[in-house]
C-alpha cells in the first residue's frame, strides 16, 4: 500500500503562526503537554490531497529519523520531497 505524501506548509513561531493553524497547534500542544513560547519552531505539515494537517514542535526532535517515525506511525505517511527534508533538517540543526 502506498503511503500518504506529506508536504510542508511552513515553519513558524507562535507570533508568526497564521491564524488558520492555531487550533491545530493548540491541540498538538495539549496532547504533547507542551508549553510553547515564541522561540519554538513549529512545522505545519499537510497530507497531500486532504485537509489534514500535522504539527511538529521541532525542538522536540533530534533527527529526521525521529520525524520520519512519527509521520509513519501517526499518519501512515512519508516526506518524499528533498527540499522539505532539507528545510526541516536545517531547523533541527539550528540553521
Amino acid at each position: 500500500m502506498q503511503k500518504f505524501i506529506v508536504g510542508l506548509v511552513g515553519v513558524f513561531t507562535l507570533k508568526d503562526l497564521p491564524e488558520d493553524y492555531e487550533k491545530f497547534v493548540e491541540y498538538k500542544a495539549t496532547i504533547d503537554k507542551k508549553e510553547l513560547d515564541d522561540t519554538v519552531p513549529i512545522a505545519i505539515l499537510q497530507v497531500k490531497d486532504t485537509t489534514s494537517y500535522h504539527v511538529l514542535f521541532l525542538d522536540s526532535y533530534n533527527s529526521m529519523e525521529e520525524i520520519d517515525k512519527e509521520i509513519e506511525e501517526s499518519l501512515d505517511g512519508e516526506i518524499y520531497n528533498f527540499n522539505v527534508r532539507n528545510i526541516l533538517e536545517g531547523h533541527l540543526n539550528g540553521q
